[in-house]
């Protein structure tokens, strides 16, 4: 579907900064994000905090005062990450979820990253999710993302094969360290195993006749944000008691 986003008219503009983060030392090149930002904040009051829960990315919460309150995050993409994900069709799939207020606020673009609002509230763990209050709320969050219609009169088609096959294509074959390569043998399934269960797959879903929609594509638990003071008001906030804390990759 990723081909097919469209972002709806009168979504906010989101400008571009011809910046580059250093993943190991952001410090300098976020203080000229936020000049941009934040530009009644002083530079030397500024603080910045690093998330530890990320795979893929670095995340930084930049902030002044005593507490994360108005915090800009600052994700840097992690290296090598665009051979897998479309950097471009994050962004449109970003400022959609943002137009119908399922996603927190995009601030910029830049070079190596982006730059979004903080959604106050606690990351998820396993046992959090297992709980049926939690999982119904997660769900209809969810089924909100699925009846988002992104791709404007098009018949949406799934690119789910394609994408597929370019993970399997990045599946490394050996490693040159000792140790790693043995982690590959005897964890990894061997590439003719996955070939197989890759055919099964696309052999068995595509009869299902399952509609193309709009997904989240990366909801784990971390990803997952519960702020417990909008879970107990019944007032209609931008982000329901359990939001998928987004961090969208181009839909399949």
């Amino acid at each position: 579907m990723a081909n097919y986003i469209h972002v709806p008219e009168g979504a906010p503009v989101v400008p571009k900064l011809d910046v580059t983060l250093d993943e190991h030392d952001y410090r300098a090149g976020a203080l000229k994000l936020i000049k941009t930002l934040r530009p009644h904040w002083k530079p030397s009051e500024v603080k910045m905090k690093s998330f530890t829960d990320g795979i893929t990315n670095k995340l930084i919460g930049c902030y002044v005062g005593g507490s994360m309150q108005n915090v800009v995050l600052v994700r840097v993409y992690g290296n090598k990450t665009e051979l897998f994900v479309d950097r471009e069709n994050e962004v449109k799939s970003f400022r959609v979820l943002q137009a119908h207020r399922c996603a927190p606020r995009l601030y910029c673009t830049f070079n190596n990253g982006l730059c979004y609002e903080f959604l106050q509230g606690v990351a998820l763990e396993p046992e959090h999710i297992r709980s049926p209050a939690f999982f119904r709320r997660i769900a209809r969050q969810m089924a909100k993302y699925h009846a988002i219609h992104a791709h404007n009169g098009w018949v949406p088609q799934s690119d789910l094969w394609l994408k597929i096959s370019k993970f399997f294509s990045l599946v490394p074959t050996h490693f040159d360290d000792p140790e790693k390569d043995q982690r590959l043998d005897s964890e990894v399934p061997s590439a003719a195993c996955l070939r197989d269960e890759m055919i099964w797959l696309q052999q068995n879903l595509s009869k299902l006749g399952s509609p193309v929609v709009l997904c989240h594509n990366d909801l784990l638990c971390k990803n997952i944000i519960y702020n417990q003071q909008e879970g107990e008001s019944n007032k209609p906030t931008s982000f329901p008691s359990a939001t998928a804390y987004v961090s969208p990759t181009p839909p399949a």
